[in-house]
């Protein structure tokens, strides 16, 4: 992609581009978002995030149950309006 999908106009994107943008609007209208789902809205990839989390660079309020309810083999999810808040900082 040539640039932040939150800054262009969609007149000037591609068809692929808009698909992109349209997915990402339809995930982000839940009340939670898986791992991936966030992965994909952030543009980070996935290894980047389990560092980042790793490290509890997200705040706490992000994950459902915050870093203390994180187990392993458990399902990460996300609040998507924190996340949304979050990333609007």
């Amino acid at each position: 992609m040539q640039g932040d999908l939150g800054s262009m106009r969609t007149s000037d994107m591609t068809l692929n581009e808009l698909l992109i943008a349209f997915n990402r609007m339809a995930m982000v209208q839940k009340i939670t978002m898986s791992f991936n789902e966030f992965c994909e809205v952030t543009g980070k990839d996935p290894k980047d995030v389990y560092a980042l989390l790793r490290s509890r660079y997200y705040p706490d309020e992000l994950l459902i149950g915050g870093y203390e309810g994180r187990r392993r083999k458990k399902k990460l999810l996300f609040d998507t309006e924190k996340v949304l808040e979050w990333m609007r900082r």
